[in-house]
């Protein structure tokens, strides 16, 4: 089932073999002498795993790293040190759209974000929002690439990613445990941060809370930001239970600087010509898990979630009136685990069903359109491993999806009709897996597993039939190497998807749209190294090829993807009270959003962006400078260009193009106490 010669290899992805391979030899000979760390353990499955083995492409990112990096929240995190492509978000906050697999202008859509295993991902076209996540709450971060519908259900094509927050420390000896945190920043553009964390324990009981402030004046025209969270969790743990109980609500304003022609991002790049527009939103969140271990090999697990969101926006640039929209979403996960050991044959398994509910409704100068969603899932995953250092894994999903839609339409000679709909969908995922360790520290694996989505309410909105889209079905093959002794680690993966009905907006026709049959091959390859005892290095490697497979564009290029992408970062301890962390990412040229004839000779330029972070630490004090785009680079990660009478889209009758130009050189000072 794993072979790679089955499939042609562009000579891209064969260079980028050659620089992976090169990568792990480097890295294992300059290893020798390592110290042993902790095993890095992850919960990609709903229980537990040691990465080092697990069948799966993961990357962890530790609180650790996290701190030191200097990253503002959790979805610069996954960009900066996970290595993982992004895009602008085109509503001037926080959350890029992070595009683990090369799904371009949809990428948020093809990944399924998650808070200790709670669905965060919305079923609308906005992306799930990491920054609210106080940095200071994160254990880890969990990256999986490839199909991961059997855990996490519809969404995720492209992986998931699954924020860990701490577990707060207990009493000790009956006395109670207590710390803090405060922090406070000066950025440039006007801005400024303060934020706030404690934690207290006595006997069973944790409790902890969170507040962060940001205003951002923005490096363009009409950009300013501001950002208002508030947390608070209680956990209660006892010999074999555990309950723990989350709050969090979040304020966000955003003006809008909107898209630029050509010329003007060349000429006054900071300007914008949306002067009025603006979206704010407002958020709560609540979670409570229990936990019970009913004995050695049993345990049971609860997860529950309720968010409630409410927006609010307006495009006076277009025209167009203040448009309101509230939704709910719910979501109730029992699990079962089982974990015993027969004679040096470890066996695992998790078994559960997902119920979710979620509503929506928007009101504006069309009227009310509503909507609802219901997923009913039933899921179940095994795990052996076998003295022969042999790992097989296997799982499977069956879920249901009822989803009701009524859009009045907006009428006039070219307005859009309305659309009323109600479908049903039986959707299923499947995944096997296998895993040997060759020698000590030497793991090969391969995997395979297919994935779904579904549409969501504003893709189904306007469709060439004016009816809701069919199911995007995926088919997932993968192999990897991984490598690993004492601090040292590197792993290299190529993988292949193939799509049908795949979920795009489709230029030719001026619509969403389940497109002709689609496929993503490529490499990814990420090391780890330890260089001396105060110097580290870590780099993550993606090139792939995403193209049609059938149809008038068979063989062309899919649209906003970059066919390559790298970061490098390196840590220095300079010595027991200074620090400075460095990164370099780079993504290559992609196609313009409309160019899907791939007609136009002009490409969405690459960019090289270099961060840095120096800090002086003591005991209770930290002193932290640090900088984004040090270069203060020029340019934009997104654009388009379409036109009405289908001709090339970069040419001089195009009729509609804009790209959003990033920002220019930033810093931020920042002083954080510690109790």
């Amino acid at each position: 089932m794993f072979f790679v010669n089955s499939v042609r290899v562009a000579p891209g992805v064969r260079s980028a073999v050659a620089v992976a391979c090169g990568v792990l030899s480097a890295l294992s000979w300059g290893a020798a002498r390592a110290d042993e760390v902790d095993p890095v353990v992850v919960s990609a499955s709903r229980m537990p795993q040691l990465l080092r083995t697990a069948p799966i492409g993961a990357t962890v990112i530790t609180a650790e790293q996290i701190e030191r990096s200097g990253v503002s929240d959790a979805n610069e995190a996954i960009r900066k040190l996970g290595g993982v492509p992004a895009r602008a978000d085109l509503t001037n906050g926080r959350e890029n759209k992070i595009d683990l697999r090369g799904f371009g202008d949809a990428a948020s859509q093809n990944v399924v974000v998650l808070v200790d295993g709670i669905r965060l991902s919305e079923n609308e076209n906005v992306t799930a929002r990491l920054s609210a996540i106080p940095l200071d709450r994160i254990d880890r971060i969990e990256i999986v690439r490839g199909s991961s519908s059997v855990m996490w259900g519809e969404g995720a094509s492209a992986g998931a990613i699954n924020v860990i927050l701490k577990q707060p420390e207990g009493a000790r000896d009956g006395a109670a445990v207590t710390s803090g945190r405060v922090q406070a920043a000066v950025a440039s553009f006007g801005g400024h941060e303060l934020g706030a964390s404690g934690e207290y324990g006595m006997g069973p009981w944790l409790l902890d809370a969170a507040v962060k402030r940001v205003r951002d004046g923005g490096w363009r025209e009409n950009a300013e930001y501001r950002q208002d969270v508030g947390s608070f969790g209680a956990q209660l743990r006892l010999k074999d239970v555990r309950a723990a109980f989350r709050v969090q609500h979040e304020d966000q304003a955003s003006r809008l600087p909107g898209a630029l022609s050509f010329e003007d991002a060349r000429q006054r790049p900071r300007s914008t010509d949306t002067p009025r527009d603006y979206a704010n939103a407002s958020e709560m969140r609540y979670t409570t898990q229990l936990a019970w271990q009913a004995s050695p090999a049993w345990a049971l697990q609860l997860d529950a979630g309720k968010r409630e969101r409410t927006s609010a926006s307006r495009y006076v640039s277009f025209g167009s009136a203040e448009v309101r929209s509230n939704s709910q979403q719910s979501q109730l996960t029992p699990t079962v685990r089982y974990a015993q050991d027969f004679s040096g044959v470890d066996v695992k398994a998790v078994s559960g069903v997902d119920l979710q509910e979620w509503r929506f409704d928007k009101t504006g100068s069309l009227g009310l359109e509503t909507g609802t969603q219901r997923n009913r899932a039933f899921f179940a995953r095994g795990d052996v491993a076998l003295p022969t250092a042999t790992r097989i894994s296997a799982g499977w999903r069956s879920e249901t999806v009822n989803k009701v839609g009524n859009f009045p339409g907006t009428g006039g000679s070219f307005g859009l009709p309305a659309s009323v709909y109600n479908r049903d969908d039986h959707l299923y995922a499947s995944e096997l897996g296998l895993s040997q360790t060759v020698i000590p520290g030497w793991e090969v694996y391969g995997r395979a597993a297919t994935s779904y989505r579904l549409a969501n309410i504003d893709e189904n909105r306007l469709t060439p039939s004016q009816g809701p889209l069919r199911p995007q079905r995926n088919s997932d093959r993968e192999i990897g190497v991984k490598w690993a002794q004492g601090a040292q680690s590197a792993t290299v993966r190529y993988f292949t998807q193939k799509t049908r009905d795949e979920i795009v907006y489709d230029a030719s026709v001026f619509a969403n749209a389940n497109i002709d049959p689609t496929q993503r091959k490529g490499v990814e390859a990420e090391g780890r190294w330890q260089a001396t005892q105060r110097l580290s290095v870590s780099a993550v490697v993606q090139q792939l090829t995403a193209r049609f497979r059938e149809g008038v564009n068979a063989g062309k290029e899919m649209v906003l993807v970059a066919p390559r992408s790298a970061t490098l970062r390196a840590g220095w301890r300079i010595d027991d009270h200074q620090t400075l962390d460095a990164g370099v990412q780079f993504l290559a040229a992609s196609r313009y959003s409309g160019d899907e004839s791939n007609g136009c000779s002009m490409r969405v330029p690459s960019s090289t962006l270099l961060d840095a972070r120096y800090a002086w630490s003591d005991r209770d004090w930290t002193l932290a400078v640090s900088g984004n785009n040090l270069t203060d680079r020029r340019g934009f990660d997104y654009g388009y260009a379409y036109t009405l009478d289908g001709s090339n889209p970069c040419g001089a009758s195009a009729t509609v193009r804009g790209v959003y130009p990033y920002a220019g050189r930033s810093l931020k000072l920042a002083v954080t106490r510690r109790f």
